[in-house]
């Protein structure tokens, strides 16, 4: 910096007028630019005097992320030596000042993160499970726009969902009625689809329709549906819905034996709210792909004795099967929606099989 002129990036409060004439006195000009390598989030300021001045609760910080598609926008002003003492000061703990080449070759000042967080690997995660859906599908004949990816977001917390729906994704599902109400609000200003994945016992169909579900994936006995029924229409609405189907006849799974899919698919249909969209399943949890293979097959059928059956105002193109673990395999055999987790958000701390083991089969 020469004659005690600094060059200083700034992509927050700095910007606003108010806070430089509160930090120099003066209004400063600058140029556009943008920072390579971060990306923003957000602080919650409690310094009285930075509240004071900027008048904001929370104030935007740069994360280094060390990616080349992560990029800030901001303005290059010119300060003097004081006025940069003066920033100093304004910038409060959590910042740390580095000198940074910006996108234009320039260097200047810029105030990050002190603590830099560790690297999220979200967006290559899902990279690779949709490098794997395109592989899958080649090998089997398909295309890779049949294929739908659902993120599985049990235990996952909102900004791990919103670093997924920052990569382009915008259909989740969860498994629990308490955490589609606890993440709600948080994730309300972001538009998604949301699916439940969870067994559904028929005390929670009044609050699990207080939320933005789109669809319920685990239609699997009559009680439910009558009751889903009777609280739909007293609501003048209806729900997309697919029938769930025990493929692998554990006593640990929900959903309808396979004898008796086509006759409850027909008894359902007789319920006008509840749009049958297709079928689901939960593939046995085995290193045994044949016995993993089997499940998906039989699901496979059913489809396509449901759809010989040619019933009235009735769709059946949605196969919802397959996870992280097994997803090839399903695809190979006719999936159209796959549920992925662990392997886009990481290992949970219990397996899959305790998220869908409720222990009440009886209810």
């Amino acid at each position: 910096m020469k004659n005690n002129v600094h060059s200083l990036f700034s992509y927050g409060t700095l910007q606003l007028e108010r806070v430089q004439f509160e930090n120099y006195g003066r209004l400063l000009t600058g140029q556009k630019d943008s920072l390579k390598n971060y990306k923003l989030d957000k602080l919650k300021i409690t310094d009285k005097d930075v509240l004071k001045k900027s008048g904001k609760e929370y104030h935007p910080i740069a994360i280094k992320t060390n990616s080349p598609n992560d990029f800030i926008d901001g303005t290059v002003f010119e300060i003097t030596e004081a006025e940069l003492t003066e920033t100093d000061k304004y910038e409060v703990g959590d910042y740390k000042r580095v000198l940074e080449t910006l996108n234009s070759g320039n260097q200047a000042w810029v105030y990050v993160a002190k603590q830099e967080k560790p690297c999220s690997t979200i967006a290559e995660n899902i990279s690779k499970i949709k490098n794997r859906i395109e592989i899958a599908c080649k090998r089997s004949g398909r295309k890779p726009k049949e294929i739908k990816l659902l993120l599985a977001t049990k235990t996952v917390d909102c900004k791990r969902i919103e670093e997924a729906f920052q990569c382009g994704e915008t259909l989740i599902a969860e498994n629990k009625v308490q955490e589609v109400k606890h993440k709600y609000d948080d994730l309300k200003a972001f538009s998604f689809e949301q699916h439940y994945i969870g067994h559904l016992q028929t005390n929670k169909v009044k609050e699990i329709l207080k939320y933005n579900i789109s669809c319920i994936q685990t239609i699997d006995r009559i009680g439910l549906v009558e009751k889903l029924h009777n609280q739909l229409t007293l609501e003048n609405r209806t729900i997309d819905v697919l029938i769930q189907v025990n493929t692998s006849n554990e006593e640990s799974k929900f959903g309808i034996m396979p004898n008796e899919a086509l006759g409850f698919v027909k008894q359902v249909s007789e319920f006008k709210t509840l749009k049958i969209k297709g079928l689901m399943t939960i593939g046995v949890f085995s290193s045994d792909f044949d016995k993993v293979r089997a499940c998906f097959r039989l699901l496979k059928s059913i489809q396509q004795q449901i759809t010989d059956a040619q019933i009235t105002d009735l769709e059946m193109n949605e196969l919802s099967m397959g996870m992280s673990g097994d997803l090839e395999i399903a695809i190979e055999e006719g999936a159209t929606m796959i549920r992925v987790g662990t392997a886009i958000f990481g290992q949970r701390q219990y397996p899959d099989s305790y998220y869908w083991n409720e222990n009440d089969k009886n209810e």
